[in-house]
């Protein structure tokens, strides 16, 4: 098998975005396209369905860490070259995945923002046959997923900064130290002046939105363990959010798995941690993902939690996957 290499091509981000579906010009391009963890597959049918589905599979299908029902990590579409070429439609699409095989071909992945819209992220993977293409993507899988995370993030990030809540913002700020984007959807629930504690929510008919923010002093490097980080997790929902019934409170659900890892919000080192939370002595629940760091000056430990609530009676079409998301990318807007 021929040396895998890798050579990333990589352009300007530009800096707006979209939700709509429809090609909103922005800065000269259209606005990307497509739905909320969506990516677009170009290539082959002889090649989508042939030794690179299985590697495609365990990437992009595999479920979703956390949740409480499985999910996958992308919805993928795939659309053959000649569908592709031309189509301003499918090109405007911002996660796109392009496979060539060629036997002239050498393994190489091209990366590229902003080809065809904005935001949007083009990763381009060429290789001289099935087994070559198949052995890139097992190779540089977490890198592929880096990215398309990645852009995701930016893009909730860019949409939520065209709708602001500044006096949301500014309190978070000058408690915390931190700048957040928090979009104008959401209300304040609760701000404790006498303890650390914020309470951010949004409330529709199909779902709730919650998101915590506390500190404490740091102490050591336990402050960034799994189990101290659930374990204050249930002291400070316990104590600050009540639950729907007399008796009741929220707190993480002991018996499903958590899953951590360490990450980079920005320039600053977190822990990821991801799980399920529950309403103890009641019946409400759904999943979370938390950032835990260090701040700037080193002596407090600021902690981000974001839980979803989304009965799947409400409303069967909604994927918490792609609820968690919009958490998950307020969470780390972090800006010190």
């Amino acid at each position: 098998m021929k040396k895998i290499s890798i050579l990333l091509v990589l352009s300007a981000i530009l800096v707006a975005a979209t939700t709509g579906c429809g090609p909103k010009k922005i800065g000269g391009k259209p606005g990307s396209s497509g739905k909320t963890l969506e990516l677009m597959v170009v290539t082959t049918n002889a090649v989508y369905n042939g030794p690179a589905r299985h590697a495609l599979d365990s990437l992009f299908q595999t479920p979703q860490d956390g949740l409480n029902q499985p999910e996958p990590r992308f919805d993928m579409v795939q659309i053959t070259p000649s569908s592709f070429e031309g189509n301003t439609m499918f090109q405007a699409h911002r996660n796109i995945l392009i496979l060539e095989i060629n036997p002239q071909n050498i393994n190489k992945i091209y990366l590229s923002n902003d080809v065809w819209s904005t935001p949007q992220v083009v990763i381009r993977i060429t290789s001289p046959d099935a087994q070559s293409l198949d052995s890139m993507l097992l190779v540089h899988g977490e890198r592929l997923l880096k990215e398309f995370y990645a852009q995701e993030y930016r893009r909730m990030d860019k949409v939520f900064s065209q709708k602001q809540d500044y006096k949301i913002q500014k309190a978070i700020k000058d408690k915390y130290g931190f700048d957040i984007t928090i979009p104008d959807e959401f209300a304040m629930a609760k701000m404790k002046e006498e303890s650390d504690f914020t309470w951010v929510l949004k409330q529709t008919k199909d779902f709730d939105l919650h998101l915590y923010i506390y500190s404490s002093p740091y102490s050591d490097k336990r402050c960034f363990e799994e189990a101290v980080i659930l374990d204050n997790i249930d002291t400070i929902l316990r104590r600050y959010v009540p639950g729907p019934s007399e008796g009741s409170y929220p707190g993480v659900e002991r018996r499903d798995f958590f899953y951590s890892r360490e990450v980079k919000i920005g320039t600053t080192d977190a822990v990821e941690t991801r799980g399920l939370w529950r309403t103890y002595n009641d019946f409400m629940g759904g999943p979370f993902v938390c950032y835990t760091f260090l701040s700037p000056e080193g002596d407090k430990v600021l902690t981000l939690m974001g839980a979803v609530y989304s009965p799947s009676q409400r409303n069967k079409m909604l994927m918490k996957r792609d609820l968690l998301m919009q958490l998950d990318g307020i969470c780390r807007s972090v800006r010190f």
